[in-house]
């Protein structure tokens, strides 16, 4: 019997399958949603995107621990509590790491922590401008340089409340758990706003990353 696909490397490509994700502008996920596929996460690359925590702050002992955390060791994201103070942290292929920490600790009880990244613009892999909020309060702004285009690995995946895989951020271990509550965390994205030279950029991109992984 003839194969129904015939096609190799492109059968990699999660960008030319179906999509349950396709065309969404807003993802709210819950603790214990863990090792999503990046390719079934909420896709931040090229664009301007908002990711809200809230949460609940342990009154006493441990406080630290990952709220959200995309990639690993050869590139991704990651939001989290370190020393009681909220940190978002990106790791641009382990060449490059940016940094935005609050300079208090976060209060015990309820509280709301976001980073709102505001895109250059201008093709794929730019920077950008990320200021961070406790509780609706600019505590924290600075820039990413560089970004990753298309894929952050072949392999690593999509976590809540921990990072399963290898540590986004040298600051902590794996899985790096938060002990507290997390009642949800909202990633919001802008329009990407890439040309077409930008999109066959990106499969390109894409394709090479599926190469690899074979």
């Amino acid at each position: 019997m003839l194969p129904l696909d015939d096609r190799f490397i492109e059968r990699a490509d999660p960008s030319l399958r179906p999509s349950l994700i396709a065309g969404r502008t807003s993802f709210t996920y819950y603790a214990g949603a863990n090792r999503i596929p990046e390719s079934s996460s909420a896709n931040v690359k090229n664009r301007s995107h908002t990711i809200t925590a809230t949460l609940q702050v342990p009154k006493t002992g441990n406080t630290d621990g990952v709220l959200v955390a995309a990639g690993g060791t050869v590139g991704g994201y990651c939001l989290y509590v370190r020393a009681g103070r909220p940190v978002y942290e990106y790791n641009y292929f382990n060449l490059a790491r940016y940094r935005v920490s609050a300079p208090d600790k976060l209060a015990p009880g309820t509280a709301t922590v976001r980073v709102e990244f505001k895109y250059d613009g201008g093709g794929v892999g730019k920077g950008g401008t990320v200021t961070l909020f406790v509780n609706d309060r600019q505590v924290a702004q600075s820039r990413v340089e560089k970004t990753v285009p298309a894929r952050f690995s072949a392999d690593e995946t999509f976590d809540i409340g921990c990072d399963m895989g290898s540590p986004v951020s040298e600051s902590y271990m794996s899985p790096f758990a938060y002990p507290g509550t997390i009642d949800k965390v909202v990633i919001d994205l802008q329009p990407a706003k890439l040309t077409a030279v930008d999109e066959r950029s990106l499969r390109e991109s894409r394709r090479q990353v599926a190469i690899s992984k074979e």
